[in-house]
């Protein structure tokens, strides 16, 4: 009989169990769905909750969002081409004081900021196509300055390689280059890593990156950047599919840019960080890598940035301190009197 209730028993507890898990499965499967609903209407409703800074342009089967500050002056006009995971509002205060004296152009690249994404995907052609209409549709009348942060000095520089008759002078801003991994080293790895946003990516379909956005970023943007505006407008499916693909080209795009042309007498100024990079070298240790591997690989960095001043017989290396490698945070002051030196010499 004692065996008859212990069997009773065991299967009343499964019997719960199964109940509680179906219940679990149901909060989870109610939760990813509230999440997904939060997530579609919130990207439906973004142009009308947080409009575009400037203007949306037809660039065919989808649009682009470009901002335009500023008069034509005497003075060439600006364009600046940003980051990996930047977009137009990260510059809008240097835009703002750059457009007292000349036009200023910024945008987003597709998938980035308010610009719908290409309905093929990421594509390295398409990314500095889509950088000429946008020099196109300014109305320029003269070449331009370009500047390129990060990742964004690549595309520059292969813009400026593809319509140099377009380009008066670059500004690369800590800009990534093919001097990085130009030797076969352990490091390598570090370069061409690539944060994998597969997971953030899938997660952010069902609102996560919108919910949680803010946390992740609030020590790294700017007061008077709206922290609400950056999540809301930025952080959203499109960004990070587009991000992801964009990350697993960065070896394709260190070789292309290698192969440009040099750019003789055009002018070309280098703005890079003097001090030592406890970001860069505090994610290589989280990698693996030794405290003394991390510090090469920093070091390695500042080198490269001294090495791009060969690819132009008129070039200039500016050294800043405290800043890290979002200058345009860090130091947006020393950025604008490059650009405006540029601009008086040419």
């Amino acid at each position: 009989m004692n065996l008859e209730i212990k069997y009773r028993n065991v299967n009343k507890t499964f019997k719960r169990l199964k109940v509680l898990g179906l219940a679990l499965i149901a909060i989870v499967f109610l939760t990813l769905a509230a999440g997904f609903v939060y997530e579609y209407t919130s990207y439906k409703n973004v142009t009308s909750n947080f409009p575009p800074d400037g203007e949306m342009i037809d660039v065919g089967n989808r649009e682009l969002h470009v901002n335009i500050k500023g008069e034509k002056t005497n003075l060439p006009p600006v364009v600046i081409e940003t980051g990996f995971g930047s977009w137009s509002y990260d510059w809008s205060n240097i835009q703002k004081e750059l457009s007292k004296h000349t036009e200023v152009i910024t945008y987003d690249r597709a998938g980035y900021g308010w610009s719908d994404p290409h309905p093929n995907g990421y594509r390295i052609d398409t990314t500095i196509d889509d950088l000429s209409k946008v020099v196109d549709y300014s109305n320029v009348d003269t070449p331009v300055i370009l500047v390129g942060h990060s990742l964004g000095g690549i595309y520059s520089r292969l813009f400026a390689d593809k319509y140099p008759e377009k380009v008066s002078g670059l500004i690369l801003v800590d800009a990534r280059n093919e001097f990085l991994t130009e030797k076969e080293t352990t490091f390598n790895d570090f370069y061409y890593e690539g944060q994998d946003l597969t997971v953030i990516r899938i997660l952010s379909q069902f609102g996560f990156a919108r919910l949680f956005g803010e946390g992740m970023i609030s020590d790294i943007i700017p007061d008077y950047l709206s922290l609400e505006k950056y999540v809301n407008v930025q952080y959203d499916t499109p960004f990070l599919r587009t991000l992801n693909q964009e990350s697993k080209q960065e070896r394709t795009l260190d070789k292309l840019v290698a192969d440009t042309q040099h750019l003789d007498d055009k002018p070309l100024t280098i703005i890079t960080p003097s001090d030592i990079d406890k970001e860069i070298q505090s994610y290589a240790i989280e990698l693996g890598y030794s405290e003394q591997e991390a510090s090469d690989i920093d070091q390695n960095w500042k080198d490269s940035q001294k090495k791009l001043t060969n690819i132009s017989n008129n070039s200039e290396l500016i050294l800043v301190p405290n800043s890290g490698h979002n200058m345009m945070f860090d130091q947006p002051n020393v950025i604008i009197e490059a650009i405006l030196k540029m601009a008086d010499d040419l």
